[in-house]
């Protein structure tokens, strides 16, 4: 079974955001680029062509957790599900707003197109 070590295009909403992997026996470390933070460090497994990885960001005025479920295809790509869990605060750091999405993924390996955000 092939290692899913490297850099992959992660596409979600037609954008393409920089996914780093590091997979050492089933256990995968990672970094998921996103326009609002610093990249989302992400933790998880991948065995039977089963990917399972979560992570947590955070801003001045929010916080994110996501959890990524998905499958490595017949093809080498992946593809999934991301559950994005957003908190947004008001400058008294009072959550103003919660949000809840389930929002469909696919991968490939290699930087294609991916959406660069200066920091």
């Amino acid at each position: 079974q092939q290692s899913i070590t490297g850099d992959w295009t992660f596409s979600v909403e037609h954008i393409g955001l920089k996914l780093t992997l590091e997979e050492k026996n089933s256990a995968v470390t990672g970094t998921l680029d996103w326009p609002h933070g610093d990249p989302v460090k992400l933790t998880g497994l991948f065995a039977n062509n089963t990917l399972i990885l979560s992570g947590d960001s955070a801003g001045a005025n929010f916080t994110i957790h996501i959890d990524v479920t998905g499958t490595r295809k017949t093809d080498g790509t992946l593809a999934g599900t991301v559950k994005a869990h957003f908190d947004e605060f008001n400058d008294a750091h009072t959550i103003v707003r919660v949000r809840n999405q389930d929002i469909p993924w696919t991968a490939e390996r290699g930087l294609k197109n991916v959406v660069h955000f200066p920091r």
